[in-house]
């Protein structure tokens, strides 16, 4: 992005409510498509409009030494041959948005400028300038417009004034939650990790940083600084506050010390008959490593303002942008959220802020503005902004489970990958705690339209000693009269193994009611969606005889009972896809859901401590392990992904290791203890059993691969 100032004067002058009428009425700016310069030359300013100013490019628009507008350039160039002289004279024109007009803010902000430079007006030498180096009119612009962005973003705030209040009620007691203790803990390791930064930092800027430092082994002798290198240390040290940005995967950095410890991978030259294996020695490397990724680390850490941090990441020719987005957070706590996930980022924007933005960073930029402002947040305390990220991510986090354009969902995916977890801690977040506003039911093959919506029940015995029937609410009926009374608040409706009952036959005419279109919208009064279900006739009978009995009705009007689903209740069901009963869901189920895949996360088995609550110092061998495992059981055996285990179920190694470093008879202890019985199970499935115990043993030895020869 470059910035200009242009004068779009013709020989006689036009007057500044003029320019401001083209600006708003055509959205173009301009000048003459030719005219020739005092000495008889043709003027170059024609063909740099044309061919050097891009879209995206920021022109202040001024007249003479006045500034008037501030735009942004939409368009290319074009020729208009219908002008009108004493009005938008020019020919040779760019479409526009206007970003700001110059007022007494920008009146006070170019006289800061001004006396900076000991200046007493802008520089205005010819009609169109490009602004280059530092002087008082270049920065000025620059200033002008990132103030101008950041208010036109806080007008385009999407967040409601209720939305708003319900995030910094929110906020705060996510806030409280943490000690004094606990904030001096994250303050140490922010010092830290800032210090530790500084010193990679510092030789990116001064150009002394060299391969070694850069890409290296763990255990290498050579790998003396903070992290072992600095690929290491801001995909691993950092994360623990400045968040988790993964590269995909080593060869993403661009280049990578191989395990022989001699030669490199150069990502750029990996080929498919490659197959990983390309290996260069240390003089084209350190050569790849001078030309094509020290420009980039440099560029970032010497681009001083955050937008031109964007850019400077988002527009790299570099596979890692999360750890790219990483740099940039370091250098600017206050700017950005420390979150580098683009469903996350993309969540939180398109909630929070109504912009064009596309990039990563961007959006990340503009949301932690936005959040500074409705949040009164002290951008300078990096353990705010630590607290901040987490809860941010919290919040998309639940966003992505249940939304008003989704209001039902099913997670589903193989046993132990968190999905009951998941969902009650982001229900406890997003409801303050009050546990009224969500229920849990356990679905089970007795399950019924009855237990669900309602029924005819027995209730006790007669005086005469016979049993007595009465018509019951289900459970989910009496949620939704819950919900209904309090049309202002989101409730949330949770069913585990949903897939163990017959769905048809619990939801009956229901199911209709939950389709997003087909919801009660309580917030308004509307009634339209209501249904009558096949209790409805003996409801409005009872009703007859005992006015009383209304309140067996979710909704009475006219003497008619109805039944519906209010628009503020999500539906969210779990389900272990291992079990065959998922075919349960007749399509007609399946498509009124939003289906939410659940596997094993390598990462929260990265974060798995020793008893203590100490790192693991071998954890990434441990987590090849476990890799090694499932990928035995989905390709190998043949049996899918289905069948993979869950994260929880490797996560028991904290309570099975003895010491800090994991060893191989640990593996050999979880396997026996809690894997292989479950595996056996799946196998008798698909295998005969003379083989089973065959494919049990082959699966610990996939499983110890990574540990073999350890103790």
């Amino acid at each position: 992005m470059n910035y200009w100032h242009l004068q779009m004067h013709p020989d006689d002058r036009l007057s500044v409510e003029t320019i401001i009428a083209i600006l708003n009425t055509k959205q173009v700016i301009g000048l003459g498509d030719v005219w020739k310069d005092k000495n008889g030359n043709l003027n170059t300013a024609p063909e740099v409009f044309k061919t050097e100013m891009q879209i995206g490019d920021i022109v202040m628009i001024r007249d003479t030494i006045t500034p008037v507008a501030l735009v942004q350039i939409e368009g290319k160039a074009f020729i208009e041959q219908n002008v009108v002289d004493d009005f938008d004279w020019f020919k040779l024109r760019r479409k526009i948005k206007t970003i700001a007009f110059y007022d007494t803010e920008g009146e006070v902000l170019k006289k800061s400028f001004l006396t900076k430079y000991d200046k007493s007006y802008i520089q205005a030498p010819g009609t169109l300038t490009k602004c280059q180096g530092n002087n008082a009119t270049n920065d000025f612009i620059k200033a002008w417009y990132k103030i101008a962005i950041e208010k036109t973003l806080m007008d385009n705030i999407k967040l409601s004034p209720e939305r708003q209040s319900e995030i910094k009620n929110m906020w705060i007691k996510f806030k409280d939650k943490f000690t004094e203790k606990d904030k001096t803990e994250i303050n140490d390791k922010v010092i830290k990790l800032s210090s530790e930064w500084q010193q990679y930092r510092n030789k990116i800027e001064d150009g002394s940083l060299n391969l070694d430092e850069y890409t290296n082994r763990k255990d290498a002798d050579t790998a003396i600084m903070p992290g072992s290198y600095m690929c290491n240390f801001l995909e691993r040290d950092t994360k623990s506050v400045f968040g988790s940005s993964k590269p995909g995967n080593s060869n993403n950095f661009e280049i990578k010390l191989n395990s022989d410890e001699l030669t490199y991978t150069i990502r750029r030259e990996l080929k498919a008959s490659d197959k990983g294996f390309n290996k260069y020695e240390k003089d084209k490397s350190l050569s790849f490593f001078t030309e094509n990724v020290m420009p980039i680390l440099e560029k970032i850490v010497k681009t001083h303002d955050s937008r031109k941090k964007v850019d400077a990441v988002e527009k790299s020719n570099y596979a890692a942008k999360q750890i790219l987005r990483k740099m940039a957070v370091l250098d600017k706590t206050g700017d950005f959220l420390f979150i580098y996930s683009n469903s996350i980022i993309d969540i939180l924007h398109a909630e929070f802020v109504e912009s064009t933005e596309a990039t990563n960073l961007g959006k990340n930029h503009e949301i932690r503005l936005v959040a500074n402002e409705i949040l009164a947040l002290d951008k300078d305390n990096v353990v705010e902004s630590v607290l901040l990220s987490w809860f941010l991510w919290r919040c998309a986090n639940t966003q992505s489970i249940a939304d008003e354009n989704t209001p039902n969902v099913i997670l589903y995916g193989p046993p132990g990958t968190g999905k009951t977890y998941a969902v009650k801690q982001s229900l406890d977040f997003i409801c303050q705690g009050d546990r009224s506003r969500y229920e849990f039911v356990q679905f089970h093959p007795s399950f019924t339209y009855e237990d669900f919506i309602e029924g005819i029940k027995p209730k006790g015995v007669t005086p005469d000693g016979n049993i007595k029937f009465e018509l019951v609410d289900g459970i989910f009926k009496r949620f939704c009269k819950k919900a209904k009374a309090n049309p202002d608040k989101k409730f949330y409706f949770v069913v585990d193994e949903i897939n163990r009952a017959n769905l048809s036959s619990v939801f009956g005419e229901t199911l209709l009611c939950l389709e997003k279109d087909y919801r009660h919208d309580v917030q308004n009064k509307n009634d339209e969606n209501l249904i009558k279900t096949q209790y409805s006739t003996l409801i409005e009978e009872m009703i007859k005889e005992d006015p009383s009995k209304k309140e067996l009705a979710y909704h009475f009007q006219d003497g008619n009972a109805y039944f519906g689903v209010p628009n503020n209740v999500f539906f969210i069901g779990m389900m272990n896809d291992v079990d065959k009963s998922i075919d349960a869901f007749d399509l007609a189920l399946r498509r009124r859901f939003k289906w939410i895949r659940k596997d094993c996360d390598y990462e929260v088995i990265e974060e798995t401590k020793f008893k203590n609550g100490e790192d693991f110092t071998n954890i990434d061998s441990y987590v090849k392990a476990c890799q090694k495992l499932n990928d035995y059981i989905n390709i190998q055996l043949g049996l899918g992904k289905s069948y993979e285990f869950g994260h929880s179920f490797f996560m028991k190694m904290t309570t099975m290791a003895s010491r800090k470093e994991i060893s191989f008879k640990n593996l050999e202890s979880l396997f026996q203890l809690h894997l292989s019985p479950t595996l056996k199970e799946y196998l008798r499935a698909m295998f005969a059993e003379s083989e089973l115990d065959d494919k049990l043993q082959n699966a610990l030895e996939e499983f110890t691969k990574p540990f073999k020869g350890k103790v």
